[in-house]
C-alpha cells in the first residue's frame, strides 16, 4: 500500500501525541470511537497503526473529532493536519461572497506569515550569545 503525503502531518501528530500520553496503540484505539454501520465502537489497533503510517489519506470528520477528544489535541489543529476544513467552517465559507472569501484568506495567510516570522525570531534568539550589555544581536 502506498503511503499518502497528504496526511503525513496528521499521522505524525497522532502518533507523537499518543506516545506523549504514554499510550499503546491498543489503549489509544479503545478511546477512539467509530460510527461505522451506525453503531459506535472503538477502532482497532491495526486501523490506528494504518492511520499512524499514513495509509488512510482522508480521515472522516467524525474520526478527526474523535482523535481530538481522545488524545487532547485541538480539533482545528487536527483538521489542518488532515488538510481538511471543519464542517462549521465550510458552512460559514459557503455563506460568504467570493470577495469575502478572498479577504478572509488574506487575513489567514497574513496571520500564518506573522506566526512564522515570530517563530524564526525566537529560534534565532535562542542560539546567539548575548552582546555586551546583555542584549542579543
Amino acid at each position: 500500500m502506498q503511503r499518502s503525503t497528504h496526511t503525513d502531518e496528521f499521522a505524525k501528530l497522532v502518533r507523537r501525541k499518543r506516545k506523549e500520553l504514554g499510550l499503546t496503540q491498543q489503549q489509544a484505539a479503545q478511546r477512539i470511537m467509530t460510527d461505522e454501520d451506525e453503531e459506535l465502537r472503538p477502532i482497532t489497533q491495526s486501523y490506528l497503526a494504518d492511520i499512524e503510517t499514513g495509509h488512510h489519506p482522508h480521515p472522516r470528520p467524525h474520526l478527526i473529532e474523535e482523535f481530538a477528544r481522545a488524545l487532547g489535541i485541538d480539533r482545528y489543529v487536527l483538521y489542518l493536519a488532515a488538510r481538511t476544513v471543519p464542517p462549521e467552517v465550510a458552512d460559514q465559507l459557503a455563506r460568504l461572497t467570493i470577495e469575502e472569501r478572498e479577504a478572509a484568506w488574506a487575513v489567514f495567510m497574513r496571520a500564518i506569515k506573522e506566526a512564522e516570522a515570530e517563530k524564526k525570531a525566537r529560534e534565532q534568539g535562542k542560539g546567539r550569545a548575548p552582546l555586551r550589555g546583555g542584549k542579543k544581536d
